[in-house]
């Protein structure tokens, strides 16, 4: 067993959890993974995206005009907004996580004490490995979810405009740092999809706890569960602060990424309503698909973590069903107060949180911003530059 990590719960995470290793996001080995082989593979993968990413960024500036249409100063603009900056992305992330390494361990050894604890106070033998199997079902699903559906419809678009050497070489290279983003992402909502799990665990024992006219619990059972699933929730707090802290600064880049990719989509989605020139109309939606369903992907899990979290609250009341003693009431009482007082949130380095209300505003913005850039978009503007099998400009 590696040091420091005497407990191991590695099923929790299914068969995915090694595919993190390999792009460097997660450099805490598993049970039984020898350290060496871990770092040597890591290494390989890392480099050979890194130097792509590299090489990638130094040929869009060294040739623009095969990447970006030079049509006008302000669609340059757009374009090489689209596309540098899906390429900066997977590299920061990479740099946070290297960087991050100590805060990920300690995420790790959190788990394990969670989980720990967890299985010395289920009420059910087993519900832990049940829990496990659950949770790494849905990790799968949300995976494939974020990944495939945005990658479908990236290849789908790649494959109609291929007539258009400057769109097509475009989409074609920044396509793998796409997937990258939204890999990275995978990780993050790993984390908040354990969390829910656990808290949907730690709910059910409240549950459990509660006596019924065909389960009897004593008061003095009662009280010593309470106490140990009130230290969970605590671990539990804790480690959500530790998630924020270790993706805070990574999903602060993508959502600025996702922001400005939907505004720019959103105009040419407008443009193909507004000229009859445009041949890829079907296209220039297609293109909203992607950043969209990461948006609304992204905000919906947390938002249901949190709404996981805050019904302990709830289930933690129904114990006071029948009469306790003091210290137990006491303590239902410290517990309510805390659960109230200190709730769980996610966010994007403290800028803003991650839930469903704040992506109404986020889309509020990206509307008030698309009103903005078709206001100094010239009036003139055609999709000559965008039909044409090559980057010719007339002077």
């Amino acid at each position: 067993m590696t040091a420091g990590r005497p407990v191991h719960y590695d099923r929790r995470f299914g068969s995915v959890y090694p595919l993190f290793q390999l792009l460097g996001y997660a450099l805490v080995p598993l049970h039984g993974q020898a350290l060496t082989s871990l770092h040597t593979l890591t290494a390989v993968f890392v480099s050979l995206y890194i130097t792509f990413e590299v090489l990638v960024i130094a040929y869009s500036l060294i040739k623009p005009e095969t990447i970006f249409f030079l049509s006008d100063a302000t669609g340059s603009f757009a374009d090489a907004i689209q596309f540098e900056i899906p390429l900066a992305v997977p590299l920061v992330s990479f740099l946070l996580s290297l960087g991050k390494r100590s805060l990920q361990r300690r995420i790790a050894l959190l788990m394990d004490r969670i989980d720990k604890l967890l299985e010395a106070t289920e009420s059910v033998p087993g519900g832990l490995e049940r829990f496990n199997h659950r949770l790494a079902g849905d990790i799968l699903t949300c995976m494939l979810v974020y990944n495939v559906i945005p990658a479908v419809s990236e290849l789908f678009i790649i494959s109609r405009i291929f007539a258009n050497i400057v769109w097509y070489r475009n989409w074609a290279l920044k396509i793998w740092f796409f997937a990258l983003i939204r890999l990275g992402d995978s990780f993050f909502l790993l984390h908040v999809q354990y969390l829910q799990n656990r808290y949907r665990f730690l709910n059910s024992e409240l549950e459990q706890t509660v006596p019924r006219q065909e389960r009897e619990v004593s008061p003095a059972t009662i009280h010593r569960r309470l106490v140990q699933l009130k230290e969970i929730q605590n671990l539990l707090k804790e480690l959500t602060g530790d998630v924020n802290d270790r993706f805070g600064w990574q999903l602060f880049g993508v959502i600025t990424m996702l922001f400005i990719c939907t505004t720019i989509d959103g105009y040419w989605m407008y443009a193909s309503l507004y000229h009859d020139g445009n041949l890829y109309k079907v296209e220039s939606f297609l293109c909203g698909i992607s950043p969209v369903l990461m948006f609304f992907v992204l905000f919906n899990k947390c938002q249901r973590c949190l709404d996981e979290a805050e019904l302990t609250f709830y289930h933690l009341h129904s114990v006071l069903n029948r009469t306790l003693p003091l210290k137990t009431i006491q303590l239902i009482e410290s517990f309510s107060k805390q659960l109230h007082n200190e709730k769980i949130n996610f966010s994007a380095a403290n800028f803003f949180d991650l839930r469903l209300s704040a992506l109404t505003t986020i889309f509020a913005s990206i509307t008030t911003y698309l009103v903005i850039y078709i206001n100094f978009i010239p009036k003139t503007d055609t999709f000559d530059d965008y039909n044409k099998e090559h980057n010719l400009v007339n002077t």
